[in-house]
């Protein structure tokens, strides 16, 4: 372990999520956040066919026809829902805080329960509920293994989850920016949104890095691609917003870091390379 990786990364998530309140899922920091968007409302002049989205947010793959713009809020309203019901089983079985475990894993449980509520926000910008839905069979047992697995191996599973996860967020955020070019507003309070999340995922898999022996992050290495392939496979949204070879590709490269944060405003830590 990277210890003053760790060290800095608990200073870092102080400074930017504020107090940590577990029991009412809480990040001080976050709050205000979110009360300065509530207080700055952005809609789009779109209108999107809520019938629609809702006839497809729960089929594994969407009918045919759909346009690029429904396609990206389906794929927004779906992207973190295996995250979600990964942390809400974790927190069922007591993996997540406890004084006998260091302050940092409440930060990131916490910060991934806020991801389900920035994403809500892009959906709440055209006018769209958001909704729980239960991940596919195949990402809920991906999910289960992830949670239950001995805590040795396990953060090099959840580093490459979290890395695949980076370039998910990463390119629906560009997605969604050229979608929505002609209404600036929308375009730049999507881009603020998915950033939050980059930043945070980036932080994440810095820690779990920093957990890792050396051959654990040549693990992480490993699965990355593959566990990438597998979401994308997954989220059928992704795959037809995304050129499949582009992404493919972008997959068989190193895991680049500088790239997934060139364009970001926001304060980024990585406790240790992967």
């Amino acid at each position: 372990m990277n210890g003053l990786g760790i060290e800095g990364y608990r200073a870092y998530l102080a400074r930017r999520d504020g107090d940590a309140d577990l029991l009412h899922r809480r990040l001080a920091g976050r709050e205000a956040f979110f009360a300065a968007l509530e207080a700055d409302p952005i809609r789009s002049a779109r209108s999107i066919d809520r019938a629609v989205f809702m006839r497809n947010l729960r089929r594994r793959r969407p009918e045919p026809g759909l346009d690029r713009q429904m396609l990206f809020l389906l794929a927004t309203a779906k992207l973190n829902q295996a995250e979600r019901f990964g942390v809400d089983l974790g927190e069922t079985y007591g993996r997540i805080g406890g004084d006998d475990q260091p302050p940092e894993r409440v930060y990131v449980a916490l910060e991934e329960h806020y991801h389900t509520r920035l994403l809500a926000y892009v959906l709440d910008i055209f006018g769209l509920p958001f909704q729980v839905v239960v991940p596919p069979p195949v990402m809920r047992q991906f999910v289960k293994i992830n949670v239950f697995l001995p805590e040795r191996i396990r953060f090099a599973f959840v580093g490459a989850a979290e890395m695949a996860g980076c370039v998910m967020f990463d390119e629906l955020r560009r997605v969604g920016v050229e979608l929505f070019a002609d209404e600036p507003e929308v375009a730049a309070r999507i881009e603020r949104l998915y950033s939050e999340i980059l930043t945070d995922e980036v932080g994440h898999v810095g820690y779990c890095a920093a957990c890792c022996t050396p051959a654990e992050r040549a693990m992480m290495r490993w699965l990355y691609p593959r566990f990438g392939r597998l979401f994308a496979r997954q989220a059928a949204e992704i795959s037809l917003l995304t050129d499949p070879e582009a992404l493919h590709a972008r997959l068989g490269r190193p895991f680049d870091v500088e790239e997934l944060t060139a364009g970001l405003s926001n304060e980024t830590f990585l406790a240790a390379h992967p």
